[in-house]
């Protein structure tokens, strides 16, 4: 059975790595800047932007003290953009307050930034 075995293994077409590997030496990910930290006052609208490129584009998610961040109608919303994803965050409350974190992959690679939102009270 062992001769069978590396029998098998010379038949794999050595063509078939080529291909692969022109594939991923065009492949990238970057973070093209870090996260901004953001302090601002109760009722501010705030936003945080996810500043990234690669190929094959990547999927972009965003975290708050590390668990997913929930869209909510007409306040919390986040999108994808040209130069990556921006999170919105409207009529902040102090429980807004945390560490937000994007995460981008694509499948061969991942980057993350963090930025600080702090929601203070009083006057802006």
């Amino acid at each position: 059975p062992e001769t069978e075995l590396s029998v098998t293994a010379e038949l794999v077409p050595t063509s078939s790595w080529n291909i692969s590997s022109e594939l991923d030496k065009d492949s990238y990910l970057t973070l093209d800047e870090p996260m901004n930290n953001i302090t601002t006052s109760l009722g501010q609208t705030a936003e945080l932007h996810c500043k990234v490129s690669g190929n094959p584009p990547p999927t972009i998610r965003w975290f708050k003290n590390d668990a997913p961040v929930v869209q909510e109608p007409r306040r919390i919303s986040f999108r994808a953009t040209n130069y990556g994803s921006r999170l919105r965050i409207r009529n902040l409350d102090t429980t807004d307050t945390g560490y937000f974190q994007c995460v981008a992959t694509n499948g061969k690679k991942v980057v993350s930034t963090t930025g600080v939102l702090f929601v203070k009270f009083g006057k802006p």
